[in-house]
């Protein structure tokens, strides 16, 4: 196979899934759904940071950042500054993310998670519009559920299964 056309249809699969992402976020939530929205931008820059890290990394994060700080009429920066932290997490971790099934990698991705969102939440203390309680922290739990149906379905994708079978 040639090289250029599978880099070509790569980029293809990390641009159509993280426009997906932006799309996801501009669908009209409202109610506990609006509250317990994953952050569909932030899974999909933290998923293509752990398996394409030469092509995903802190200038996409930093981008889309600010595209959902413009989305959100957030304090612009206040997204793109926590986005790359955790890029930066993901690509510290990235090894050992790696190494675990589906489940144990939405439990090792929860903290980074939630790291982001207390980054969210601190810039925009610091800021001029801080947000009004902690209920900002709430999509940690459905990104981290995000997280693991999105890996379960790359595992069986790729033919492993479920189970982890050594």
């Amino acid at each position: 196979m040639n090289v250029s056309v599978h880099a070509a249809g790569s980029w293809r699969r990390i641009f159509g899934t993280l426009a997906l992402a932006v799309l996801l976020e501009q669908l009209p939530w409202s109610g506990w759904a609006l509250i317990a929205r994953p952050d569909f931008v932030l899974v999909g820059v933290l998923f293509w940071a752990l398996h394409q890290p030469t092509r995903v990394g802190f200038a996409t994060a930093f981008f889309l950042g600010l595209l959902a700080d413009f989305q959100d009429g957030a304090v612009f920066g206040q997204h793109a500054i926590a986005y790359v932290i955790g890029v930066y997490l993901v690509l510290y971790l990235r090894l050992r993310l790696l190494q675990f099934d589906p489940s144990r990698q939405a439990a090792q991705m929860f903290p980074i998670l939630l790291g982001v969102q207390f980054a969210v939440l601190l810039i925009g203390w610091l800021a001029v519009n801080p947000p009004t309680g902690l209920g900002i922290l709430i999509p940690v739990l459905s990104s981290t559920v995000l997280w693991y149906l999105v890996a379960l379905f790359v595992r069986l994708l790729h033919g492993k299964g479920a189970q982890d079978r050594a």
